[in-house]
């Protein structure tokens, strides 16, 4: 039986435990988070270093991304990179953890418990950073990690990271710092937003697998164009999961999604943009079904008419 005495003491250690230094609440990564072109720029620059490299590619975390944007804004702004810490150290300005990784004082959680602390995220993660007194440009950022043992290592799971197959990357650049983030489990969260765009890329590659039977996609006529619009004059409701304005950027996302199973992604061009289909339907009701059995998890997929 509950009674008041039982119920007030309840909340009084709650509210102790709460107020614990260093225990905090995770972030809810806002709904208008996104990455920038340099950002995307240089996760593909990742992933086609590890394809040269005989590695998978590895999936784009929402969730890594935000940690990784969180880091270098903090880097930027209240340099916690001073005296003995360096780069993976975080500064007492924001909502976590203080913390300092450095030489004399080697704290490893410090950087591997971000991402649990800052996001809804269920690994740990494992930072490599670049700084110097320029804006950062991801081709010198990629080559300079290139040319680090300790970067390449573990961008490429060698050395002390073989083993660590990478399911999750997330992305910062700000000023002059930059920073890759990976984690050896897949996100919880999906999709990211790419800013001043509509276009959304990274969706977990577990529900990709998923959906493959469940979005069934319309045969077509195999046209010399490799962007396909509706020629015939009949009205299509697509499913689209991405949106890009450079067409080799589309080309990439479509041999993307084929390699995660879907039998016939398809570029639908519009304007300026490149949007990526992932099934085509009569009417809206079929599309709106199909969208709906693809959950939350697939809330940006969105229905365009053609």
């Amino acid at each position: 039986m509950i009674t008041m005495k039982w119920l007030r003491n309840f909340l009084l250690f709650l509210l102790t435990f709460w107020m614990i230094p260093g225990l905090k609440a995770q972030h809810q990564i806002p709904g208008e988070f996104c990455i920038s072109n340099d950002e995307l720029k240089l996760y593909n620059l990742v992933n086609t270093y590890r394809k040269q490299n005989k590695l998978p590619e590895i999936s784009l975390s929402k969730s890594l991304c935000y940690v990784a944007k969180l880091h270098v804004n903090d880097l930027q702004n209240n340099h916690p990179d001073t005296m003995d810490c360096n780069l993976h150290s975080w500064s007492d300005k924001g909502g976590w953890t203080e913390c300092c990784y450095g030489r004399e004082k080697f704290n490893h959680t410090c950087m591997t418990s971000k991402p649990r602390e800052l996001t809804n995220y269920p690994g740990l993660g494992y930072e490599i950073a670049f700084w110097e007194n320029m804006d950062a440009q991801p081709v010198n950022v990629i080559d300079l990690w290139k040319s680090s043992a300790s970067s390449n290592e573990l961008m490429l799971s060698k050395g002390v990271w073989k083993g660590f197959a990478w399911k999750s990357v997330g992305v910062g650049i700000f000023k002059g710092y930059a920073v890759v983030w990976f984690g050896k489990e897949e996100d919880v969260e999906s999709g990211v937003k790419i800013c001043n765009s509509d276009g959304t890329i990274g969706l977990v590659e577990t529900e990709m697998k998923k959906t493959e039977a469940e979005v069934e996609n319309t045969p077509v006529k195999k046209q010399e164009s490799k962007t396909e619009v509706s020629k015939t004059g009949e009205v299509r409701f697509y499913l689209i999961a991405a949106s890009v304005k450079v067409e080799s950027q589309a080309k990439a996302e479509i041999e993307r999604f084929r390699k995660k199973g879907f039998k016939n992604p398809k570029i639908i061009g519009s304007g300026n943009n490149f949007r990526i289909s992932l099934g085509d339907y009569a009417t809206r009701e079929e599309a709106l079904a199909v969208k709906k059995r693809l959950g939350d998890k697939y809330k940006e997929v969105w229905i365009y008419k053609n």
